[in-house]
């Protein structure tokens, strides 16, 4: 039997529980102090089931009627340019992350920059906004592009996934399978100079690499783009870093993360005389 807090106890573990929630961790709502419980009212007895749940539940259960990632390739293939990505991504039902977020994350920035960013997954901030890096750990992000010059004008961020994982939990092996098609396509599209994977999920699913981020971040390799029909057609300088929510957690690698800015830096300053 639970104990009902005062409002001066619930104030202080919602302060908590919100700090929390900045880490990604949830928890279940505050109980307040105890009221007067109204009578529930019992629901129609003909009422029906939404659909949309029904279907969002069978595609969480593994019972899609059709393969996602055969379905995402075919739909990823198809889009020309960004916006027809983003709509592919509107349309796709193959990963079952879209039923529990509230808002598709695609991308900010400028798509014609020279640096593309590819993090993990929204976290709640960026579900609720629709947009990559806005929270506490985008902020960091902005902090440290724009200590070598770079912000949403001369930059492109998107992730691996672009719905948020409940909880802000790491996505599943699944989650990133069906999402990769999209996320491959969008490189492809964009077309970028220097492309940045922050974190350990970003680095190991578009490398396929199976070391961790302590090994791969800071290690220029080359990423190998693919064009519509899955053929290899170039490849672009990969930087591998850690994620800005891991330098929240462990803030004494800040060193490391700002060698690899300014390993950054240099790789652009290079890739514009080559191009110039």
């Amino acid at each position: 039997m639970s104990v009902p807090l005062s409002q001066e106890d619930a104030r202080a573990l919602k302060s908590l529980l919100s700090w929390w929630g900045d880490l990604g961790v949830e928890a279940p709502p505050v109980e307040r102090a105890a009221r007067p419980a109204a009578p529930a009212s019992p629901p129609p007895a003909s009422a029906p089931q939404a659909p949309t749940a029904s279907a969002s539940a069978a595609r969480a259960a593994g019972f899609a009627a059709s393969d996602a990632g055969e379905d995402g390739r075919a739909l990823a293939a198809k889009a020309g340019t960004l916006e027809e990505l983003r709509d592919a991504l509107d349309g796709f039902e193959g990963c079952a992350l879209r039923a529990t977020a509230s808002n598709l994350v695609f991308s900010r920035g400028n798509p014609a920059a020279d640096v593309m960013i590819v993090g993990e997954a929204p976290g709640r901030e960026e579900d609720e906004q629709g947009k990559p890096f806005v929270g506490r750990s985008g902020k960091l992000l902005d902090r440290m592009l724009a200590a070598i010059g770079l912000d949403e004008s001369n930059a492109y961020i998107t992730n691996i996934v672009n719905w948020r994982p409940p909880g802000n939990r790491k996505p599943t092996d699944a989650e990133i399978e069906a999402c990769r098609p999209f996320v491959e396509r969008h490189i492809a599209l964009v077309d970028p100079k220097v492309l940045v994977l922050a974190g350990g999920i970003s680095a190991q699913a578009l490398l396929r690499a199976k070391t961790g981020i302590m090994s791969l971040r800071g290690r220029w390799t080359e990423y190998r783009v693919k064009d519509a029909e899955g053929n290899e057609v170039k490849s672009i300088p990969a930087l591998p870093i850690f994620h800005p929510a891991f330098l929240l957690r462990r803030p004494q690698e800040k060193a490391k993360a700002w060698r690899d800015m300014l390993s950054l830096q240099e790789k652009l300053e290079s890739a514009r005389e080559d191009a110039s």
